[in-house]
């Protein structure tokens, strides 16, 4: 891994690696942060080559405002990145890692598989997968999502801004269905009788996301045994 603020790597080749990028807005974006990256604690980090990571991998936590890796990424745990402090990620690879939560540029030119693919807020950045997407649960919240190949999933919830050729079935945020998902107490859930008075279950989005994200990045499930046996 070779660090730009450690001069392992120049000017001249983070703008060679850059120029992979698909979308324009990140290539000029990072050219004009690179003459001021001095100033910040963020650095830059290219990987000439396939990257492992055997934890997680948090962009924010290890003060990367731009990794560029050349090959394959694979993270054992969960892996993050953020539209603020703003935060870039391209892999020219295929990538897999355990979760993703994503609210900063993320570019995959191959397939990108996890078990919990979650987008992160209202923001103006996205995500750009070349291939396809393999994931147990994909929630994009508002976060902009293009996919080039498929996306396979076992659950999509909500209406995801998504950019695709198929869009698949998803389950609305206020259906009943989001009660096979995730516990209760992450939804706005209450008891109601049905018009001919039965007793059901009514379902109106999340209460809290952000418990949401932190079981995600903790790999913990987002419906237990409990919930499941209740």
């Amino acid at each position: 891994m070779l660090s730009y603020k450690k001069n392992q790597v120049s000017r001249a080749g983070v703008i060679t690696a850059i120029g992979r990028f698909h979308n324009d807005y990140m290539i000029k974006r990072v050219t004009a942060v690179l003459d001021e990256i001095g100033d910040h604690t963020a650095d830059v980090w290219l990987v000439d080559g396939d990257l492992h990571i055997r934890g997680d991998l948090d962009l924010i936590d290890e003060s990367v405002y731009l990794l560029v890796v050349l090959g394959d990424l694979v993270v054992d745990g969960a892996y993050g990145d953020y539209d603020y402090p703003e935060s870039f990620l391209l892999v020219t690879g295929n990538m897999r890692a355990r979760d993703v939560v994503t609210g900063g540029w993320l570019e995959v030119h191959g397939d990108l598989s996890t078990d919990r693919l979650i987008g992160d807020d209202y923001n103006d950045c996205g995500a750009d997968i070349g291939g396809d997407v393999h994931a147990q649960l994909f929630y994009s919240e508002h976060h902009h999502f293009a996919i080039g190949g498929a996306l396979i999933a076992n659950a999509v919830i909500g209406e995801p801004s998504l950019e695709i050729a198929t869009r698949p079935a998803v389950i609305d945020v206020n259906d009943p269905r989001m009660l096979e998902h995730f516990d209760r107490d992450l939804l706005n859930a209450y008891d109601d009788e049905d018009d001919d008075g039965n007793d059901i279950t009514c379902v109106d989005g999340f209460d809290d996301f952000r418990e949401l994200k932190r079981r995600v990045n903790a790999g913990l499930p987002l419906r237990t045994t409990a919930a499941r046996d209740n």
